[in-house]
């Protein structure tokens, strides 16, 4: 571990904004229900794995795919700690039918490498550009890394 290591200490992962672009329902429903995994792990200190369920339990977000309304402000810690070079975060976004079988909004991963205090920092729909993987085909991610206290 180097010195910048040392300086990180902990971090602390917080899903911010979940944006949904396409709530796979009818034109004619304007609203999906929703259910969201987080998965973050790493390879550091024996392996990590936290997961998280979105919202906790058995419920569901009701999201429309309007832009007024298509935005859960989540500010939810997903993960906080030490870590030495490596973090993945993974979700994974359902849409639930009561009728016929759920539909999967699709699948969010991002793995960072090296030193913790490189991963500090915003991470969200428009900011590399159009392959950007916080832009998926139906939703978007907004994360935040942070140093924790």
């Amino acid at each position: 571990m180097n010195m910048t290591d040392e300086k990180t200490g902990p971090i602390r992962v917080i899903l911010r904004t979940i944006q949904v672009t396409n709530n796979l329902e009818p034109a004619w429903d304007d609203e999906g229900e929703f259910r969201f995994t987080a998965r973050v792990s790493s390879r550091d200190r024996g392996g990590v794995l936290v997961e998280t369920r979105l919202p906790a339990g058995d419920g569901t977000y009701s999201v429309s795919d309007h832009p007024a309304r298509n935005r859960l402000y989540l500010n939810h810690v997903l993960f906080e700690g030490e870590l030495d070079e490596h973090l993945e975060v993974e979700i994974i976004g359902d849409e639930i039918d009561l009728l016929s079988a759920d539909d999967r909004l699709g699948r969010y991963h991002r793995e960072w490498n090296g030193s913790p205090s490189s991963w500090i920092g915003y991470y969200g729909p428009s900011d590399e550009g159009a392959s950007d993987p916080e832009r998926m085909e139906n939703w978007n991610v907004i994360l935040e890394i942070e140093k924790a206290n």
